[in-house]
């Protein structure tokens, strides 16, 4: 802490803002550079992704494979409602949220089924859920099996001091924004409150909590539903902004492994259990994936390789997250760091 004017001055506050303030203008500067934009909602999307992710796992203890299952009920929500319904063929943003709630429910689905079970069991036992979720809709009629769906371009909005083209990608950054905001916030609500102290009790000893007279499941089903509201707007957002979503098992695909695992990778690297966390770790999982893609898109799987070696790297040097880290070294200096690497070395 320190001081301003006679006031005290949290150090992650000030850097909490800084961050909100860098990101309202960073599309400034890069405002003609369309794939740039792109890349910069793809970040936003899917820190609110990693944020769902953070809120069941990193909180409440639960670790989800199957947030692929909530990414995707959002998206396919949205894209049928344009694709059946006339009004939200024309105004698909109310759809949004009630793609997150349909992912809401198909959470709360899962997590009577699967919250009986933990660990590595209810991680496979989600996976596997969402791997049904999946066949179903490649294989069914209505959801237009594995031709997908094609999201239309929300029409312009017109006032007397703006228009809003969203056949541009500018639109979407900032509404990502604001989404990737919220979440945040709900989440940190969340954790400071009575409810989110009861959350971390379960991740640390679900059985002692539960002798104190809690009733786990209730919470974590209530974890659950939050969690999968926010990936389920998420993957709603993501499917008005790529226009085009399928079943099929590339990594572009709102229902595979890689929506799964995506959101796990981005939280371990930025800091589970933390605010910042998972949005470091998606600026630089999104980010980096894209810049190896094109530097390496000459030879096929190499920009993973490099992916894989730098994550590795981060892995072992920063067990805490990035965000873990700074937090450190901001409070106690370089000494932590540098004792936890000595240890990792053998020394």
């Amino acid at each position: 802490m320190s001081k301003l004017g006679g006031k005290k001055i949290d150090v992650v506050s000030a850097v909490t803002i800084a961050l909100i303030i860098a990101a309202v203008l960073a599309p400034m500067p890069i405002a003609g550079q369309t794939y740039l934009i792109q890349v910069l909602v793809l970040i936003l999307i899917f820190a609110t992704l990693a944020q769902a992710w953070n809120l069941l796992a990193g909180y409440a203890g639960q670790p989800s494979l199957g947030h692929a299952a909530f990414f995707g009920s959002g998206a396919y929500t949205l894209a049928l409602l344009t694709f059946y319904v006339d009004f939200f063929r024309y105004n698909p943003w109310p759809a949004i949220f009630i793609g997150g709630f349909i992912a809401s429910m198909v959470g709360l689905a899962v997590g009577a089924l699967c919250f009986r079970l933990r660990g590595p069991y209810f991680a496979l036992a989600t996976l596997a859920i969402t791997e049904v979720i999946r066949l179903i809709v490649a294989n069914t009629d209505f959801t237009q099996g594995a031709l997908g769906v094609t999201v239309p371009t929300p029409p312009k909005v017109e006032t007397p001091l703006f228009t809003i083209d969203f056949a541009e990608k500018l639109p979407y950054y900032y509404i990502a924004l604001a989404m990737m905001l919220v979440s945040a916030y709900v989440v940190y609500a969340v954790s400071k409150s009575r409810y989110g102290l009861m959350l971390q009790s379960i991740r640390d000893d679900e059985d002692a909590t539960a002798s104190l007279g809690v009733n786990t499941f209730r919470l974590k089903m209530m974890a659950m539903f939050i969690s999968a509201f926010m990936a389920g707007a998420a993957g709603a957002l993501y499917a008005v902004f790529i226009s085009y979503i399928d079943p099929s098992l590339d990594p572009g695909g709102v229902l595979t492994l890689f929506t799964s695992i995506d959101p796990i990778l981005m939280t371990i690297i930025g800091g589970v259990g933390t605010i910042i966390g998972p949005i470091i770790g998606a600026a630089i999982k999104v980010g980096l994936g894209e810049y190896l893609r094109v530097t390496f898109g000459w030879k096929a799987g190499l920009d993973l390789v490099v992916f894989g070696a730098i994550f590795m790297v981060v892995f072992f040097v920063a067990r805490r997250g990035i965000w873990g880290v700074v937090k450190t070294v901001i409070r106690e200096g370089w000494g932590p760091v540098k004792a936890d690497l000595l240890k990792l070395l053998g020394r």
